[in-house]
């Protein structure tokens, strides 16, 4: 077990940056996973505390954090891109401490006429997370790397079940945005899709065996937009929310940064691949076009469920495409990268 955030305490690490003395005010956030946050104003320069544990954040419990990765990460970085300044216990929480970064953060919406991401700025973060992958990164040998199988998961039908019977106020309201969007893929997707997603759902060895055949790498674990933090300098982009972050192959992470975004994505997930593979070693992707297809099925696993409601909705994406050609995009991709890998 990593104890380097549990043996300090969090007025040692407020003292540090001269923020002992400085009342915490309320910092209200769109998260869903019931993590609280705080602002503090030292009058040159704001700061973030953010407060977890697997007792009151639903991802922490999902995901069996119990050593709480993202101050791990947070108290030794060892090369992570993160802009944290450290981390502390308060009580039985982990406080993660960080500058204000509203102004950095890029804002993650659903879709409107203004939400598209400017062009330059997705260059800037594919290829931050091109240089995050093949440069990667050094954690303690003991490092609590978020498990495969419950990232892969983590939003299907038997985790919300879970997380209704958690005791935890953030993992039901979660749980029933999520099963709600599960609900209307079930209406609106092909037949072989739902099967697909039903079947990996009750069984996602398959996956995790497809996988396995691929090279691994440090990977953030989150990489929504309201996680990335595009600094001044065109170099300089990091990353918060490391509370996912595990070993694996990329096309885990790209699966979900293309589904997690895609109401901003000012481009089609193809033209986003390919901007992400001319930037990295090959060494770290193997098999690109067996990368490609997990990408796909990966994506649907977990984010299927927000298709459902985009398509629904009759929602258009900043990509310039309908909610139900996105979704049938996917499950067309899905069932046939299936066919080949699992």
């Amino acid at each position: 077990m990593l104890t380097a955030w549990q043996e300090r305490p969090l007025s040692d690490l407020l003292a540090e940056h001269s923020l002992a003395d400085i009342p915490e005010q309320p910092f209200p956030t769109d998260g869903w996973s019931g993590a609280r946050f705080s602002l503090l104003d030292r009058g040159d320069r704001r700061f973030v505390v953010k407060r977890t544990s697997p007792s009151t954040d639903w991802i922490a419990a999902a995901t069996l954090d119990v050593d709480v990765r993202e101050a791990c990460v947070a108290a030794a970085p060892a090369g992570a891109p993160t802009p944290y300044l450290g981390a502390a216990a308060d009580g039985d929480e982990a406080a993660i401490l960080m500058p204000d970064l509203s102004a950095e953060l890029i804002a993650w919406e659903r879709p409107s006429d203004e939400s598209a991401l400017p062009s330059e700025s997705l260059d800037r973060v594919v290829r931050g997370v091109a240089r995050l992958h093949t440069e990667g990164w050094e954690a303690d040998p003991e490092f609590p790397w978020c498990p495969l199988p419950e990232r892969l998961l983590l939003t299907s039908r038997p985790m919300c079940a879970r997380h209704l019977a958690s005791g935890i106020p953030a993992g039901a309201r979660s749980a029933e945005r999520l099963l709600a969007g599960w609900d209307a893929f079930d209406r609106v997707a092909p037949a072989a899709a739902r099967e697909l997603v039903a079947e990996l759902t009750a069984d996602v060895a398959p996956v995790v065996a497809a996988l396995a055949r691929l090279p691994s790498v440090a990977l953030h674990g989150d990489l929504k937009f309201a996680n990335v933090a595009l600094g001044t300098d065109d170099d300089d982009v990091s990353f918060i929310d490391w509370s996912m972050t595990l070993r694996a192959p990329v096309a885990v992470e790209l699966g979900w940064m293309l589904v997690s975004n895609s109401a901003s994505l000012p481009a089609k997930p193809v033209a986003v691949l390919e901007s992400y593979r001319s930037g990295i070693e090959a060494a770290v992707l193997g098999d690109w076009d067996a990368q490609v297809d997990l990408i796909w099925i990966v994506g649907l696993l977990l984010r299927g469920w927000r298709k459902g409601l985009d398509t629904e909705s009759g929602a258009v994406l900043a990509s310039g495409v309908s909610g139900r050609d996105d979704l049938e995009f996917w499950c067309a991709s899905a069932v046939e990268a299936a066919s080949r890998r699992l």
